[in-house]
């Protein structure tokens, strides 16, 4: 027998309600991304890689091996079995937002076509490349795919689709889920994948996916009991 809770009263749709309920989340984005663009336009392409790879120690390498995965499918897969307990409206559009954010990504870096980090460095400042912490030869990525950063991309559309529809703990679950994203966008300039211009890109992407699916989920049969419903919860009618 399916557990039974009360009913689930979709939420409001207005920006002005939207942009308070979230406040916390979507300062520290703008402040993060505010910060990133001031040092875009202070320093030059790489020198945030370079000054990043300084830091490199066999823990970090671990962490952020570790955390970058917080930006693939496998992440999706996580929120997707928890979103499907809760609302299978949400579970539904956790998988439209991962694959909106790939497909938008995907063609962004077919049509910009610009060099990662390693390609860069060696075709440009071969001195650079060879004073660079390097990781091993199976990690490195020479390909043509930099902007935007992928991982960033999928990383701030899922925790900002989570924060935008978890309603509390909001303040616990928006730090959170903006330093699950933070992480996988400095673990991709750690690992040497990606520049900063394409972390702070991905970012914004990912933030516009998230905030586009929130309110698009809501347009289909907000009311529908069975879409507001999890797999073994039910809710008492009003």
């Amino acid at each position: 027998m399916p557990f039974v809770r009360r009913h689930y009263t979709p939420p409001s749709l207005r920006l002005k309600t939207f942009l308070r309920a979230n406040r916390f989340f979507l300062i520290g984005v703008l402040l993060l991304l505010l910060g990133f663009l001031y040092l875009l336009f202070t320093n030059q392409q790489g020198d945030e890689l370079i000054a990043i790879n300084g830091l490199r120690t066999d823990r970090l390498d671990w962490v952020f091996i570790t955390g970058t995965q917080l930006g693939e499918p496998i992440a999706y897969v996580v929120v997707l079995l928890i979103a499907l307990t809760f609302r299978l409206r949400t579970a539904l559009f956790t998988v439209l937002t991962g694959a909106t954010v790939a497909v938008v990504a995907g063609l962004l870096k077919l049509y910009f076509a610009e060099a990662r980090p390693m390609r860069y460095f060696f075709d440009n400042f071969e001195a650079t490349w060879h004073s660079l912490n390097l990781f091993d030869e199976n990690m490195r990525n020479w390909g043509y795919s930099s902007f935007p950063s992928g991982h960033t991309a999928s990383a701030f559309a899922l925790y900002s689709f989570v924060c935008f529809n978890v309603r509390r703990p909001k303040i616990v679950i928006s730090i959170l889920c903006f330093l699950l994203a933070l992480m996988v966008g400095f673990s991709r300039m750690y690992l040497l994948y990606h520049f900063l211009r394409d972390v702070t890109a991905g970012a914004f992407l990912g933030l516009l996916v998230a905030i586009a699916m929130f309110f698009l989920q809501w347009k289909l049969y907000p009311n529908n009991a069975r879409l507001n419903d999890g797999i073994w919860w039910t809710r008492t009618p009003k």
